[in-house]
């Protein structure tokens, strides 16, 4: 008994922790929550910060960029990434287009108006538009020219524009999420005649490869009790996307939008309607939808070796004539439901000096079968050339053919100069059943100078001989007179004598007969100070930029009318300013057009507002 009772005590003695002994750390209820977690109590934030600092300096990979051309010779593609897209402050794609030297934009008068944009007096010619890879084709309103000011800009961050004699290929690649915390993305902005702008978007990938994008962006411009063209548009992007570290990646999104714009009307002096032949816009109103899906194989994440594509899309666009409140039902032309689904498949080489790429497309209407074969190469990195092979069968039996080349050279002393040519036969508008194909061969010659202070750009161009299709929205424009072959010549400059002072602009003019429908003597200059007060902000988190703009043009001929008459364009001026001011990713703005309060337009009868405002705020951030 004794021997039993002294076994427990020294058991009891055993299980006691001695003074400086530390207790068992594996027991469940010893455990501490882990502190990164902002769901429990004991949150550390400093832990949290510093672990979400951390996964943002960690980069993970995205999906490629599709579509472009792997090599270009010096100065035939112009570059516009996100920091340049935020410094140009621009309102619209068609906005941005305008920084393109040649590029006369139609404007309405008005954001929420139509922005088409006319390219050497090739009108709905003028671009092709691609997004992340996949053709972007014109439906409904006007299914012979996309218009651009409808393409929801705050979706994409990087824009590249290949510049050809007589047309360009525009690029669009949305944004690209590249770290572990997730990326929100907010604005408000608002202006005169209660227009209102909100976007927002929420990013995320994983360290899987998993990655999505929730984005959405709504437009109005309701204008004042009385005016006429109140538009207003909500646009959504949904994406979804793996990127393991695997060489297959694949992507899934979906564009849609509904823009709702109402006719522009002619009053007379009483601010009477006479009849429906007196529309200046044609009304507006559906909902586009753009389904994507891509797949890719490719083993080497810098972009060389071999890579193979698979593309597959659908764009419809769904017309509602209801939702425009016309006094009479003959103001609207109700526009036949359209679609289009597109399956393609690329297959491209590259290494460091040479590049080549094959694409197959099939679409179910207007061009039903595309091939495009290209190769480039760098054999020293003084030389850069590359010819591009397009065949196309469209509707109708007609047939394009053409080949384009490139080459440039690159010298010292910031020496740069490309020259094109783009020679065959192709349909300008395959959605037009009776257009056929016309032969040309255009040309064109780029020089260039300088380098981060000073530069400046020379572009010779020739154009064959061209018959221009008029916009379906501009309906007191009939028609486009057909034109001969042009010379064009384009100069564009950059001065910054100063790190805060930059000076920049370009110069467009058809050299000999004009064509109708461009703008003759068309110039676009800007000045900018732009400091960052670092005496006062060591760390350059703070960013002010002030900057005004002047648009100028001379007389010259839009189109005819119905009865063939000529609709002149007046010469005009414009001026523009604009404040922004970047606390790291917060930025403020505030942008005003026609400064002088002119009564003249881009177009006749569509003057542009006076002394017209918009403003608003942008937020990036990482969760």
């Amino acid at each position: 008994m004794r021997a039993l009772a002294a076994a427990l005590l020294l058991c009891a003695l055993i299980g006691r922790p001695a003074a400086g002994q530390r207790p068992d750390s594996t027991r469940a209820d010893s455990l501490r929550a882990d502190s990164t977690r902002a769901d429990t109590a004991a949150t550390d934030y400093s832990a949290l910060f510093l672990k979400t600092y951390e996964e943002g300096r960690t980069r993970v990979p995205v999906f490629p960029r599709l579509g472009r051309p792997a090599l270009l010779p010096a100065l035939s593609r112009l570059v516009f990434d996100r920091d340049s897209i935020e410094w140009h402050n621009a309102e619209t794609v068609s906005d941005l287009l305008s920084k393109v030297p040649g590029v006369f934009v139609w404007r309405g008068g008005w954001i929420g108006r139509p922005e088409p944009i006319n390219y050497q007096g090739r009108t709905t010619a003028s671009a092709d538009f691609l997004v992340d890879g996949m053709p972007l084709r014109a439906l409904g309103p006007d299914s012979l020219g996309l218009d651009p000011s409808l393409l929801p800009l705050s979706f994409f961050d990087r824009v590249e524009v290949e510049r050809l004699p007589g047309q360009l290929r525009v690029h669009l690649f949305s944004r690209r999420h590249d770290r572990l915390p997730p990326r929100t993305r907010v604005g408000v902005a608002s202006g005169d005649l209660q227009i209102a702008r909100y976007l927002g978007s929420l990013e995320k990938r994983s360290a899987g490869g998993f990655g999505y994008v929730v984005a959405g962006e709504y437009l109005a411009s309701p204008l004042r009790t009385g005016d006429q063209g109140a538009f207003h548009n909500t646009q959504t992007w949904l994406q979804a996307s793996y990127v393991p570290a695997g060489p297959v990646q694949a992507m899934v999104q979906l564009f849609r939008g509904g823009p709702r714009r109402e006719p522009v009307l002619t009053t007379g002096a009483d601010g009477s309607i006479t009849s429906a032949s007196d529309t200046l816009i044609q009304g507006l109103a559906g909902k586009r939808s753009d389904f994507m899906a891509t797949v890719v194989y490719q083993r080497n994440r810098d972009g060389t070796g071999l890579r193979a594509a698979l593309l597959a899309g659908a764009s419809s666009w769904r017309e509602d004539s209801t939702a425009l409140a016309l006094s009479s039902p003959d103001r609207h032309v109700r526009y036949l439901d359209q679609s289009v689904t597109q399956l393609g498949g690329t297959l491209s080489a590259r290494s460091r000096t040479s590049s080549f790429e094959g694409q197959v497309w099939y679409r179910t209407r207007w061009t039903p079968m595309e091939v495009r074969a290209s190769a480039a190469s760098t054999p020293f990195g003084a030389l850069a050339a590359g010819i591009e092979a397009v065949y196309q069968r469209h509707d109708g039996g007609r047939t394009s053919r053409w080949l384009t080349g490139r080459a440039g050279l690159v010298l010292p002393f910031g020496i740069r100069a490309t020259a094109l040519v783009r020679t065959g036969s192709w349909v300008a508008t395959p959605a037009r059943y009776d257009a056929e194909a016309v032969a040309s061969t255009d040309l064109g010659a780029l020089a260039a100078i300088g380098g981060a202070r000073a530069s400046a750009e020379v572009g010779y161009w020739r154009t064959g001989g061209f018959r221009p299709e008029a916009y379906a929205t501009y309906r007191t424009i009939d028609t486009v007179g057909a034109s001969g072959p042009t010379k064009w010549l384009t100069v564009s400059a950059r001065l910054a004598p100063k790190q805060w002072l930059v000076l920049d602009g370009w110069y467009s003019n058809p050299v000999g007969v004009k064509p109708e429908g461009q703008a003759p003597t068309h110039s676009i200059v800007n000045a900018t100070i732009q400091s960052k007060f670092l005496p006062t902000f060591r760390s350059g988190i703070f960013v002010l930029k002030l900057q005004g703009s002047m648009e100028t043009w001379g007389t010259g001929v839009l189109g005819r009318d119905r009865v063939g008459a000529a609709v002149p364009l007046k010469g005009a001026t414009f001026f523009r300013a604009q404040i922004q001011f970047k606390i790291g990713d917060f930025v403020a703005y505030y942008d005003r057009v026609n400064l002088q309060a002119s009564r003249l337009g881009y177009l006749p009868d569509l003057p542009l507002l006076r002394l017209a405002s918009t403003f608003g705020v942008r937020w990036e951030f990482s969760n």
